[in-house]
């Protein structure tokens, strides 16, 4: 599963084949075609095993981590730290450290998956699917936020799901880290300056 997450962040989706995957991997084509059958399922497990789930865990025969709810059931703990943070500052705090766990190990896997999806209908479920999670954490992280002390007075909730999607979208990740040339701390305090600014009394 390494070999397909370096090979697909290394090269994306068009110039990544079972055989480069393979060769990576040190094993036959053969091998890698029997475990995934073909790339687009590959592709598919490699996203999943990096946002930290279990390519076998299957809910009434879909993928547990596709579901919206997953986004808090993955992270049951950092979420309910988030709802018993004491303010504002200290929940965005939290959910910045947790963007910055996941986009470190699946921002780029999530541009490979982006990258294919005009080309196989499975992926571009899987990315639909995908995005209504991201959406579903981040509409829950701003209905939680709003009720903080230290949250910005005229903020809304639509404001705060677009500040906060701008920050930790796993696209920021890859423009700071591999544009800007910021380090995942370096990219933890620009998110935190940015949340200062657009969110926070």
């Amino acid at each position: 599963m390494w070999a397909a997450k370096e090979e697909f962040e290394a090269h994306g989706w068009a110039a990544t084949t079972m055989r480069s995957i393979a060769m990576r991997a040190g094993v036959s084509p053969k091998t890698v075609e029997a475990l995934f059958a073909t790339k687009p399922a590959l592709l598919e497990a490699t996203l999943v095993v990096a946002f930290g789930g279990d390519a076998a865990n299957h809910v009434d025969g879909d993928l547990a981590i596709l579901r919206p709810e997953a986004v808090l059931e993955m992270r049951g703990e950092a979420a309910r730290e988030m709802e018993n943070a004491p303010d504002a500052a200290t929940m965005m705090e939290l959910s910045s450290a947790l963007a910055r766990e996941i986009n470190s190990r699946a921002a780029q896997i999530c541009w490979a998956v982006e990258t294919a999806v005009t080309s196989d209908e499975r992926l571009a479920e899987l990315w639909a699917r995908l995005i209504a999670a991201q959406r579903y954490g981040l509409h829950w992280t701003a209905e939680v936020l709003l009720q903080k002390p230290g949250v910005r007075a005229d903020l809304t909730v639509p404001e705060a799901e677009e500040a906060i999607l701008a920050a930790l979208d796993w696209n920021m990740y890859r423009t700071l880290t591999m544009k800007v040339g910021l380090t995942p701390e370096g990219v933890h305090a620009w998110t935190m300056r940015y949340f200062r600014r657009m969110l926070l009394a």
